[in-house]
């Protein structure tokens, strides 16, 4: 952005920052350490392997898994098709059922459109006002032919948590494939494999800290998945190709920060958070802010403008960085299925922002985004008073 002043970043639900610390472990992977961590025959290669299999501990140790049950890939639209198309692939007949949520990331829903097209039945779970399921509504959609359930842990635009332990637990009672996209929960969040009973669990390296293009599958080592791609036997035979070990080595560091400052990032954005929303609501008693409030994950605001219906609003704080929803989607906007799916309408979705809080927000940044925010919003309404 030539002689421009960049926005203030506010959309780490989209990517994060990668973290100097962690940039800084992975530059000798990029000069020094530059092997092929498949070319066990030499010292490069074996060095290489050394880094690449001590950032899956760590990556398993943040989330109480095994090391060997951590498969790296590009990120988690990858990881989750590798996981459903994979545990699909593995099943001995077509005649199934699977069930997932109206409100997952489009990576887990285009997934399941095309398993419809190959005659799978495929039913989608409504969610109750606040964007969360309803346990009763799950349990009553099971079948007896249900062999896959898939369900996001935090949602991507209204950051809020679905009762994961409940489903896992449900899941493994009737031996139904647990599938989850942890992409937005991973870091913000605790997440013990073992309590929720997951049986495969989808990570991106970029929304913790860590570089893109990386990002892994958890699967539990009792499922067996059957391979969407073919040509090398790397990751278990599931994922071929050459491991980039400079982003491994970072997604690891990464992991490892998030394990050591959860506690005392999640305090200091939802501050951050509190005196943004309070701001707004104090300047603009009609707002609503959409998603369960207290079943959330740090950071995440979706607010939307009933003063301001079918005013876009995104071009119009051009002083900030923020998303009208998913970035996944922003190549072909369409209003937010998620919130279609909580009973907004066209209008109302026009006027909805997404803001992301994250590590490397400072107080000073907020407070200007906050004003910023009021300023335009009070100029737009005057002008859509005055053209009614």
């Amino acid at each position: 952005m030539k002689n421009n002043i960049k926005p203030i970043y506010l959309d780490n639900n989209s990517t994060t920052k990668i973290d100097p610390k962690v940039l800084n472990e992975m530059m000798p992977f990029l000069i020094d350490t530059f092997g092929n961590p498949s070319s066990m025959e030499h010292l490069y290669g074996l060095e290489a392997n050394e880094f690449v299999e001590i950032a899956r501990e760590r990556i398993s140790k943040f989330i109480n898994s095994s090391p060997g049950e951590i498969i790296f890939t590009s990120g988690a639209t990858e990881s989750n098709n590798i996981a459903i198309l994979g545990y699909f692939n593995s099943l001995d007949c077509n005649d199934f059922h699977a069930l997932t949520v109206k409100t997952e990331h489009k990576s887990v829903i285009e997934i399941f459109k095309y398993l419809s097209q190959r005659k799978i039945k495929v039913d989608y779970l409504d969610v109750m006002n606040d964007g969360i399921i309803n346990i009763n509504q799950l349990k009553k959609m099971i079948t007896s032919k249900t062999k896959i359930i898939s369900v996001m842990m935090a949602n991507n635009e209204i950051g809020v948590i679905q009762p994961i332990k409940e489903i896992g637990e449900i899941c493994r009672k009737k031996k139904i494939f647990f599938h989850v996209d942890a992409a937005q929960a991973i870091g913000k969040i605790n997440v013990d494999i073992n309590a929720l009973n997951i049986d495969a669990m989808s990570i991106s390296a970029h929304k913790l800290y860590g570089p893109k293009g990386i990002g892994c599958l958890y699967i539990n080592d009792k499922n067996k998945l059957l391979p969407i791609y073919h040509g090398g036997r790397h990751e278990k035979g599931l994922r071929p190709g050459t491991l980039a070990v400079h982003n491994i080595v970072g997604f690891g560091h990464a992991c490892e920060i998030a394990q050591n400052n959860i506690k005392t990032d999640k305090k200091r954005i939802n501050q951050l958070t509190s005196y943004m929303i309070d701001k707004l609501k104090t300047a603009f008693p009609d707002i609503i802010i959409n998603g369960n409030l207290e079943k959330r994950i740090p950071g995440n605001i979706n607010i939307s403008f009933p003063m301001l219906e079918y005013t876009p609003l995104i071009s119009n704080l051009s002083k900030i960085a923020i998303s009208s929803g998913a970035s996944c989607s922003s190549l072909n906007p369409t209003p937010s299925h998620v919130l279609k799916a909580l009973g907004l309408n066209k209008s109302l979705i026009k006027s909805t922002i997404r803001m992301g809080i994250g590590r490397f927000n400072t107080e000073k940044e907020i407070k200007d985004a906050s004003n910023y925010i009021i300023s335009v919003i009070n100029k737009l309404s005057k002008k859509h008073l005055e053209s009614c």
